[in-house]
């Protein structure tokens, strides 16, 4: 196979400057690497893309380059008649089918239609026209001189890998991120429908009809393929749409319903104040009542949710004495240990929380190891990205993640772990949260069971 210089098309297609430029720039990149390749001792077909898979790539980022699947259709069908796996980019690859051939080969298409997806190859510079004389595709074999082929040249193709790929990974990563943008819309939405609900259904004080109306705004239906811009403001006017509703609710309920047992009252918002939840009644921890020295659940610190349930010690729940913590046998902390423990390090975390362990894939050594399984086992609890940021903000990212492993200890009883969360995450915010008592809570119940 020879090289063509001419690059005229056939007929009354005219010349134009882009197709010059076009056809010098594709001459100079194959002379560069004719040249790499006699220096390295290579031929630069060893060196070529692979053609399906560049043509995969190219698929999934035909909206960077303008192409419709039909016109990558053709170009599949071009690529077809092409023999060998790879496409040398340093040197002219012609394939010369007729159009019958690529009807055939594009499942009937139109000879018009094939004329236009063709045209938008070439506009996209991954395809140059080499017409013979009469318009005809072929090739005309001379062993003196050579062979000698007419039709469409796949070397542009070839050479556009690195643009190809670089479009297809940035194509990858929008679709990545439209997902996680959807799914935390979808879980946004659920949650403001799911607390108006409970709002109305209970009567709760305070105007919910602004509340209402803005509800029917951010359900309005998105276009398919809706841009991350567009996806993120709506993304936006959720997240603080939930905000106003839960803080709206939170603020209507009285001490005692923050602090009530959710199993009882089905509610997914829970207080984390040290006179009730997992922080209640420090200094009556190490204080032996008059019956012989039992605790009853509020004086060692736990809520009804975080109280030991019968039903799960039937079941076999509770750890065997082989299972236990170094820390099991010893007095209950006092209250300097319970001071210490505001500010844990990672042993102590993951002595007082070791299922945290079971979802990291080696040691947690360091806090942002720590942080890093916690993010990925706030997802597994149900827990939205939304709640989980909004702590690290009020808490700090390790106190957030410790919190995390703390709700996961306790887990099978509790009803809504993202409200739990956002509830103590209010408590930061406006009253301060300490991490001492809740793990205090924690290593007491260990110690008790």
């Amino acid at each position: 196979m020879i090289e063509i210089h001419w690059n005229s098309p056939f007929g009354a297609r005219p010349l134009s400057a882009a197709l010059i430029r076009r056809e010098d720039g594709v001459r100079r990149a194959q002379a560069r690497l004719r040249e790499d390749s006699a220096c390295a001792g290579e031929t630069s077909a060893e060196e070529g893309p692979d053609k399906w898979a560049l043509l995969r790539a190219l698929t999934e980022a035909r909206a960077r380059f303008g192409l419709s699947d039909r016109t990558i259709a053709v170009l599949e069908a071009l690529v077809s008649c092409h023999a060998g796996k790879r496409i040398d980019p340093a040197r002219p690859q012609i394939v010369f089918p007729s159009n019958r051939e690529l009807s055939l080969r594009t499942r009937g298409m139109a000879d018009a239609t094939l004329r236009r997806h063709l045209a938008s190859l070439i506009e996209a510079g991954l395809l140059l026209r080499r017409d013979s004389p009469n318009g005809k595709r072929y090739r005309r074999r001379d062993v003196e001189q050579g062979d000698e082929a007419f039709g469409f040249d796949l070397s542009p193709f070839a050479l556009s890998a690195d643009v190809i790929q670089a479009a297809a990974e940035a194509a990858r990563a929008e679709a990545r991120a439209i997902r996680y943008i959807k799914t935390d819309i979808s879980l946004c939405r659920r949650d403001i429908r799911k607390i108006l609900d409970v709002a109305l259904s209970e009567g709760r004080a305070g105007d919910w009809t602004d509340l209402e109306q803005r509800w029917i705004d951010v359900i309005r239906p998105l276009a398919r393929n809706a841009p991350v811009a567009e996806l993120t403001a709506r993304l936006r006017e959720c997240a603080d749409l939930r905000t106003q509703a839960e803080t709206r609710y939170l603020s209507s309920l009285s001490e005692q319903e923050m602090s009530g047992n959710d199993v009882s009252n089905e509610r997914h918002y829970q207080s984390s104040k040290t006179e009730t939840s997992i922080e209640s009644s420090i200094d009556e921890k190490n204080e032996e009542n008059s019956d012989g020295g039992l605790r009853s659940d509020k004086e060692t610190g736990l809520d009804a949710d975080l109280a030991p349930q019968a039903s799960t010690q039937s079941k076999g729940k509770t750890r065997s004495l082989s299972e236990a913590p170094a820390w099991k046998g010893r007095s209950l902390t006092s209250r300097r240990d319970a001071a210490r423990l505001d500010e844990p390090d990672i042993a102590t975390v993951l002595e007082i929380c070791p299922s945290l362990s079971d979802y990291s894939m080696g040691p947690i050594r360091s806090p942002g190891e720590l942080e890093a399984v916690a993010d990925r086992v706030r997802g597994f609890l149900g827990i939205s990205r939304d709640a989980y940021r909004s702590a690290q903000s009020a808490m700090g990212p390790f106190q957030a993640a410790v919190t995390i492993a703390a709700l996961l200890e306790r887990a099978e009883h509790i009803r809504s772990p993202g409200g739990y969360l956002r509830a103590l995450t209010h408590k930061a915010a406006t009253k301060g949260f300490r991490l001492g008592p809740m793990l205090e809570a924690l290593r007491n119940h260990a110690l008790r069971s």
